[in-house]
């Protein structure tokens, strides 16, 4: 779980060419209501895009996703497994879940790690729903083009003046160096200086997890959930996994099963996939079988045996090894 921890907490957004400009996406428009073309790229290769207004994520073409795989744009590891979507008019369709790992939306906006789906009878290459933006941040339309605050914003930049900017800055030279404690410094002071913003917050609560500092982590990652809990379904996962862990080492049993029960089911929502689906073997995914057997072992610190039971064989359903291996070890069915 640490590794996996360790790899979420520089993956997110970094955007912007300078320190507090907005982002601004153009749209060209298509003809068809509601639906505009964007410039955008997937691991480096640019694709045909289009920007949807409809509640929808991200979603491409069997085609386009086979040339992705085939060229080695898109990686085994990448693939999540089948799913339900449901269409925006209401109807349902199996498609793949699978990860981008860079999605470039114009020339400033990076998203890493972003959740995306295979729609076979989709025609168009790649499409970018309004759901998608709005978890980037404060998100407005003005005319033809989309206006996108920097409520996450994070500065590449080498050179800073303003000492907030400076140590967000230096916060993620060592995020990015794994430099977690020197990190956890970085964050602490601006914590003092009250100039958290919803990423930095979220890798503070993240460094704090992965170094196992417990109480600070309860407090700021409370503190973000307040604030922040339903803007970014990935962020929630991760924040509520971190948190179940820390309730997990302090004995704090139900607590950990309250966060973990939550991060398991914004997962699940992400991915567009349920227990059922689960249990019928259309979903692979060894994180989410890593939180749902973390999941499974406090409820067997709580005695609760068909809670155990239940989590458990999921998570080796996910095909998480070590969840195969205990269902074996106690002849649980999976």
């Amino acid at each position: 779980m640490k590794a996996f921890l360790s790899a979420a907490v520089g993956a997110m957004i970094l955007t912007a060419s300078s320190l507090h400009a907005q982002s601004v996406v153009t749209l060209q428009d298509t003809g068809e209501a509601g639906r505009y073309t964007i410039e955008a790229s997937v691991n480096g290769v640019g694709v045909r895009t289009y920007y949807t207004e409809e509640n929808w994520f991200v979603s491409m073409s069997s085609t386009t996703y086979l040339f992705l795989y085939e060229n080695g744009y898109i990686h085994d590891e990448d693939v999540k497994g089948l799913t339900t979507l449901r269409m925006p008019d209401g109807s349902s369709t199996k498609g793949a879940s699978f990860v981008i790992r860079k999605l470039m939306i114009g020339d400033h906006i990076l998203v890493t790690d972003i959740p995306a789906f295979v729609v076979k009878k989709q025609t168009v290459p790649l499409i970018i729903g309004s759901s998608a933006f709005e978890s980037l941040g404060d998100v407005a339309r003005e005319g033809n083009r989309i206006v996108i605050g920097d409520l996450e914003e994070v500065s590449s930049l080498a050179e800073v003046v303003d000492p907030v900017d400076s140590l967000r800055h230096s916060a993620q030279a060592h995020l990015d160096a794994g430099e977690f404690a020197e990190a956890a410094t970085c964050f602490a002071d601006l914590h003092r200086r009250g100039a958290l913003n919803m990423l930095t917050q979220y890798q503070y609560a993240m460094v704090l997890n992965i170094l196992e500092r417990d109480s600070e982590n309860i407090g700021v990652s409370q503190d973000w959930l307040s604030s922040n809990e339903g803007k970014s379904l990935t962020m929630d996962y991760w924040i509520l996994g971190g948190l179940g862990a820390s309730y997990a080492r302090t004995n704090e049993n139900q607590k950990a099963i309250d966060s973990l029960e939550k991060a398991v089911a914004a997962y699940c929502k992400l991915f567009n996939t349920s227990e059922k689906e689960i249990k019928a073997g259309n979903f692979h995914d060894t994180e989410l079988g890593s939180t749902l057997y973390r999941l499974g072992r406090v409820y067997a610190a709580e005695g609760k045996v068909q809670k155990t039971e239940s989590r458990c064989s999921l998570a080796a359903k996910c095909g998480y090894q070590p969840a195969i291996d205990f269902c074996r070890q106690y002849k649980i069915k999976y």
